[in-house]
This record gives structure tokens, sequence and C-alpha cells, in this order.
């Protein structure tokens, strides 16, 4: 009895190791047989691959940054550090502010919140008011925007985020040079709200004047009305407690969307492998741009760290799709099905990111190093890839220059489509194919 109940129990675990082998061989077959499908029509629709053929991965730069300031998660006032990261918007100027307070002047305004959703932008400082008010005993306050500081970006669950460098307002000094600015990194345009240290609260009364409105297009300004009503839950304070005047001139801030610099960056054009038969060939399935930089920064202890400056620019796949473990349609806030920036779905503008890759690396290639940033792709049946690309091999990842513009969506805008020398180049990698293109099969 015991040696049947044994060979129960061995054939049931038998059984079950038998399927869990079998799923493990059945998944490992499907990549396999997706990468082989691949390999076979890529070859088949190019011809030979030379095989020195490294698809545009040699030669990028890795650029070294050294004893920065320190850098928070909110902001980057390292203005001495900005040249080569950020493209860097111009100054502020007496005109500029001048045509802001003429259309608040000239126009009908009322309270505002933006209808724009970024996470990195320029903050700059445009006008500090002059006005004065009467408190709620009628006496004069004087300038009341000197109680106006701390400004904040406000999240959608009312936590606020500090925008260094405006502590108290005073930018006024440096307002016409770079000196001005605050860099917001991972935050929100949600809301905005000053520290009044009147009654010591925050607000969140202003107007917003489009740029494009007043001949500086790209410019949104943040125009602030000076409130205090510490005396509503304090009535014997009325010093407390001012009215608004409704100008929105007492503290105005200019911000716009950032970037990266992509001076010395490299453009990679994937395929996520998912067409039926292998034979889609836009490369556009993910198309990224890669600066790489090693960093001694107060941020990481000054023990140097690699970091790759990463802008999504298009998302031509609708299978989940990850930089670095950053999925891609989740970042454009688009649902996995919906293509991005390809012609065949919504239009967004780009991410800007940064992955901490590990140590400060001054021996390996910048180019090694960009081929290696994972690129993964998760099947219908769960299975996760990692994309590839290896010398003298099918490509499932090409680099190519920051400016090359990348495939329409669908078979008829594949690549040799778009550029008509992309196949000699396959055979012949000193063919400069990036050079011909055909504009009507790619994405502006």
């Amino acid at each position: 009895m015991k040696k049947l109940i044994f060979s129960f129990f061995l054939a049931i675990m038998c059984s079950f190791m038998l399927m869990s082998c079998s799923h493990e061989f059945e998944a490992y077959d499907y990549a396999k047989e997706q990468k082989a499908e691949f390999k076979q029509s890529f070859e088949k629709t190019f011809g030979e691959i030379a095989p020195d053929q490294d698809w545009g991965f040699s030669n990028i730069e890795v650029f070294t940054y050294s004893d920065s300031p320190a850098m928070t998660r909110g902001h980057d006032v390292n203005r001495n550090q900005w040249q080569g990261k950020y493209n860097i918007p111009a100054n502020v100027t007496e005109d500029e502010e001048q045509a802001v307070l003429d259309e608040l002047a000239n126009g009908t305004y009322g309270d505002a919140k933006p209808d724009f959703d970024w996470d990195f932008y320029f903050v700059y400082q445009v006008h500090r008011g002059t006005d004065s008010y009467n408190d709620h005993n009628g006496s004069d306050i004087g300038v009341a925007s000197s109680y106006m500081n701390h400004l904040q970006a406000v999240y959608s669950d009312g936590t606020m985020e500090h925008i260094n460098d405006f502590n108290s307002g005073d930018q006024k000094v440096v307002w016409q040079s770079i000196q001005g600015a605050t860099v917001m990194l991972n935050s929100t345009t949600y809301d905005f709200a000053y520290h009044n240290s009147r009654d010591s609260k925050y607000h969140n009364c202003y107007t917003i004047v489009d740029g494009s409105d007043i001949g500086y297009p790209g410019f949104y300004y943040i125009c602030f009305d000076f409130l205090a009503n510490g005396d509503i839950e304090q009535p014997d304070n009325k010093n407390m407690g001012v009215d608004r005047n409704y100008n929105y001139t007492d503290w105005i801030i200019r911000i716009c969307p950032g970037s990266f610099d992509n001076n010395g960056a490299v453009r990679i054009i994937a395929e996520d492998l998912g067409s039926d038969d292998g034979s889609d060939f836009d490369y556009n399935d993910v198309v990224f741009d890669v600066k790489l930089f090693n960093e001694y920064t107060e941020e990481f202890n000054y023990q140097g760290k690699l970091i790759a400056y990463i802008t999504l620019q298009a998302a031509g796949g609708t299978l989940p799709l990850t930089i670095a473990g950053n999925e891609v349609h989740q970042m454009f806030k688009v649902d996995v099905n919906q293509m991005v920036n390809t012609g065949a779905g919504p239009t967004r503008n780009p991410v800007y990111f940064r992955v901490v890759l590990g140590d400060a690396d001054h021996n390996t290639p910048g180019a090694t190093i960009v081929k290696n940033i994972p690129v993964t792709v998760t099947y219908k049946n769960g299975q996760t890839i990692t994309l590839a690309t290896e010398t003298g091999e099918a490509p499932e990842k090409i680099a190519v220059r920051p400016t090359t513009k990348w495939c329409k969506e669908y078979a008829q805008h594949a690549i040799y489509l778009g550029y008509p020398d992309f196949s000699r180049w396959v055979q012949d990698k000193t063919v400069q194919w990036q050079d011909n293109f055909v504009i009507e099969h790619l994405y502006q």
C-alpha cells in the first residue's frame, strides 16, 4: 500500500514537472521563433548582411560633469551645469514684461488653472508688483508683493513642491539672465501657489496669459493676485485680512516645457518583433534619443554615476514595451493599444526622463552602453523578450542621428520606402543612407 501511495504521488509530481518544463520550453521556443522569423524575413527583404555592419552603434560619446551642486527630485538650480543637458530658453526681456502687463490691463481675465500637463519645465521671473493694499483695519500694508514668497508647484492631491530660488520672490535683480530661472524635474503644472507671510497661508489665486496671444509663443505667464484672509480664522486680527484687486500683477512668472539638449545624442529606432510574419520593417515601435553622462555630483555623494538622459519620441507598437523599466505608453499617458507620434494614433509631446545605469564608466564604449540599455517587449502569451542587436545580425534596434526622421506606421511606410538606400547600407556600412529620404513616408 505504501508503495502504491508513493508511486501515485511520484506520478503526480512528475506530471507537474513535465507540465512546468513543457511551459518553459514553449515560452523559450516562442521567443526563439519570433527572432528567427524576423531574421529570415529581414535577410529575404534586404539581402545578405555585411559582416561588419554594426547598425550605427559606434562612436557614441559619454560626457562628464563633475563637482556640480546638489539637485533634488523637484528642481535643478545648477545653472552652470545646464549647458549641454537642457535646451535653455531665452531670457525674459523688458519688452516681454511690458507685453504681459499690457495684456492684463487691456484684457478680461479671471482666475484660471493650467490646461497643460508638464513634469519638466523652466520657471523664469518676469515681474514683481508694486501695488499697495489696505488690510481690514483700513491700514496701508505697503507693497503687497513683499509678503509673497515660497513659490510652490501643487499636485492634484494637494501636496506641494517648492520651486527653489523663488523663496522671497526677489528674482527681479537677476530676471534678465539665466540666474532668474529654475528647472523643475519630475514635477507638476497641475496648480501653483505662493506663501503669504501676512496670514501665513498659501494662495492659488492667479490667471494665465498665453504667450501666443502677445507674440511670445511657447511661453505661459502665471500672474498672481495678492490675497490675505487670515482674519477669517482669527477675527480679532484684522490686519491679517487683505482683499484682492484682481489686477493679477503682484507677481508674474513665466513657464515653458523643458527639453534635453540632444547635441551628441543618438536616436534609437526599434522593431518589437510583434508582427505575425516578421515582415514589419517600419522601425518605429519605439523611438528614443539617448545622451550619456558620467556625473560626479552631490546628488550621488560625488561617487560618480553613469546616467542616460532619454527623450522618448514615438511608440508605434501596441505591445507593452519598456526602456530601462519605463513603459512607453504609460509615459505618453495612453493605453497600450494606442500608437503615438506615428500618424496612426494620438500626437504627444516628447517625454524626458533620466536613468541611472550604474557607477561612472570610463572604460566601456558609449556605443556598447547605449546598445545594452534594456528594451523589453511583452507578448500576448505573457512572455517578455529583450530586444538585441549584434554586429552582422538582423537588427532589432538601430542607432541613427538624432535628427533622423522615423517612419510612419504600417507596411506602406516601411523603412526601405522612407530611405531608399537602406538596403544598400545593410550590405555596406559606408553607405550614407540617412541622407536620401522620401518625406511622404516619414513622420513630421
